[in-house]
């Protein structure tokens, strides 16, 4: 079974939210939230990087050490 790793792999709707944050973070969170949920520290991976024209920053993935998967 493959094992989905978000500090290798970038998909599609990360791409599609960081053309809607440019110079912001594309978060990866595990669990059910809604757009207006607050988000416990615990349920965030972690964040990918993205730059002025929205697109990902390859290698910027930070682990989120509080996060308990």
């Amino acid at each position: 079974m493959d094992t989905f790793d978000p500090a290798a792999q970038v998909s599609d709707a990360m791409r599609e939210e960081a053309k809607l944050n440019p110079n912001g973070w594309v978060y990866v969170i595990t669990g059910s939230y809604g757009p207006n949920d607050g988000v416990p520290p615990e349920a965030i991976m972690g964040a990918w990087k993205v730059d002025g024209a929205g697109t990902i920053i390859d290698g910027s993935f930070l682990k989120n050490p509080k996060y308990k998967g």
